[in-house]
């Protein structure tokens, strides 16, 4: 399944830290600006230099662990994180941001989705905690409890892309061709340049043309 990682892969925001210094938000800076480059080696290289300027930044512990993830470099990522919930074992962001890497890099479905509810029975309405689980309900097998995930997710940011192109995949799963195709093509009216959307609609309009019903479900989508 092509399920959009958005948690882990990307720097939704770039936070300035308070109390940071000036020689730390240098390094900050530089990290950040590697991590959005794609140069992960000396974005991790930059966040280790800040961090041993500021070691108690639950923020620079997360970000380093997402550039580790994006190395492949899962357990490392996970010992960020760790680190980073020593200093605050509430985060919820630490705490998606482990999961993630238990699930999608370590395949740990079942540990990933305990450290997911435990952040849901904090704060039902955390996006990233939904979506995260939805991913690992979906790679563990567990399509309906998945779907519920990410239907949830979009009813708390409805105008997130990765929340449809997720429903969809799971629907596609399913066979349920159509409302697959609904689901990516909402994505595509936030985000039209989306290409993980524009490809899972392409294969899912595929799948639609080896069915009996392709050419009424066909002319469907043309007016959609």
């Amino acid at each position: 399944m092509k399920l959009a990682i958005t948690i882990i892969m990307v720097l939704t925001a770039i936070f300035v830290l308070p109390a940071m210094g000036e020689s730390a938000q240098f390094w900050y800076d530089q990290a950040n600006g590697y991590f959005i480059s794609g140069d992960y080696e000396k974005a991790a290289a930059s966040y280790d230099k800040a961090l041993e300027l500021v070691p108690n930044s639950t923020v620079l512990w997360n970000y380093k662990g997402r550039v580790l993830g994006m190395l492949g470099r899962h357990e490392d990522a996970i010992s960020c994180f760790d680190k980073s919930l020593a200093i605050n074992s509430s985060n919820p962001e630490s705490m998606s941001l482990k999961a993630i890497a238990l699930s999608q890099g370590l395949k740990k479905y079942s540990e990933a989705i305990a450290i997911f509810d435990q952040v849901l029975a904090a704060n039902a309405s955390y996006f990233d905690a939904w979506i995260g689980k939805g991913m690992a309900l979906a790679n563990d097998g567990n399509l309906y409890s998945s779907l519920e995930c990410f239907e949830k997710a979009t009813q708390i940011k409805p105008q997130d892309p990765s929340a449809w192109n997720n429903k969809g995949v799971v629907l596609r799963q399913m066979e349920r061709y159509q409302d697959a195709l609904t689901c990516f093509n909402k994505a595509l009216s936030i985000d039209s340049t989306y290409e993980t959307a524009l490809q899972n609609r392409e294969s899912t309009l595929q799948d639609m043309d080896q069915t009996p019903q392709s050419s009424s479900s066909q002319s469907t989508q043309d007016m959609l």
